[in-house]
């Protein structure tokens, strides 16, 4: 995951954080993967808007956004995530605290594997990355809550499948998805539906009568770190999963929760 903060001068990790990003005259860029740090004064960076920097990075860290600004990180799926850090290094240890340990949507595997080193990314996977799910610190009460929903017969389970076969990835810009009804851990229910372009999770918020807002988990086979953040405040738990098969997928999920 590639990881953009605006600072004021360039100084590594300990550089200090331009709180206002409009302000800001250098760029530094932090890979969670190989731990890489780049500088670039702003000045001398363009964007040339070819597929390979359509996204040049997944989150920007910083402590203020207008709404301008929002908006077109909103369009291209970059994550806006707020922070008082006073340095790169804080701001980037903050944002791996909340996102990768406990903020992260789940994975499984197809073996029911679980994982506790996977994180939200451009396409919700991570080279190398498998297991099933497994967050620390929130994963239980995430479970849990989960585990009370199907006990009482209210669990509904999206499954992302835009070819309407198999478990899709791109959930942003799905228009198909399986939804299952779960009543005494199986299930019971189980219906297809079609979103509109404009309905689309990339395009649409949820509420206000949104055709998944009655939706408490959704399964896909990858995610941004945008649409994981919309999803979570929409009150929907994702999990990523290598699964392709959608009625297993769920199935496998229902074990698990069943477990707690």
């Amino acid at each position: 995951m590639k990881l953009c903060v605006p600072v004021r001068v360039p100084g590594g990790i300990e550089s200090c954080v331009e709180p206002h990003l409009p302000h800001a005259e250098h760029l530094l860029f932090f890979d969670t993967e190989t731990r890489a740090i780049r500088h670039v004064a702003l000045r001398e960076y363009q964007y040339h808007g070819d597929a390979a920097e359509a996204r040049p990075f997944d989150a920007v860290l910083c402590a203020s956004f207008d709404q301008a600004t929002k908006d077109a990180l909103a369009e291209k799926e970059i994550l806006a995530f707020g922070t008082d850090a006073r340095t790169a290094g804080e701001a980037i240890a903050e944002f791996e605290t909340a996102i990768f340990p406990s903020a992260r949507p789940e994975t499984c595997d197809r073996d029911g594997h679980r994982s506790a080193d996977v994180a939200p990314s451009g396409d919700g996977k991570r080279d190398g990355q498998g297991g099933c799910g497994g967050c620390r610190g929130g994963h239980d009460r995430h479970q849990d809550a989960i585990s009370r929903k199907m006990r009482a017969d209210a669990l509904r389970i999206a499954v992302s499948s835009q070819n309407r076969e198999s478990v899709t990835d791109h959930a942003g810009r799905c228009r198909q998805f399986w939804v299952y009804e779960i009543r005494g851990n199986e299930i019971d229910n189980k219906t297809l539906r079609e979103l509109t372009l404009e309905q689309t999770l990339y395009a649409s918020p949820l509420g206000d009568g949104h055709p998944l807002d009655d939706v408490h988990v959704m399964i896909v086979a990858g995610m941004s770190p945008f649409l994981y953040q919309r999803l979570q405040r929409g009150g929907i738990r994702p999990f990523v999963t290598e699964e392709t098969d959608p009625d297993k997928a769920v199935r496998m999920l229902l074990e698990r929760v069943a477990r707690v």
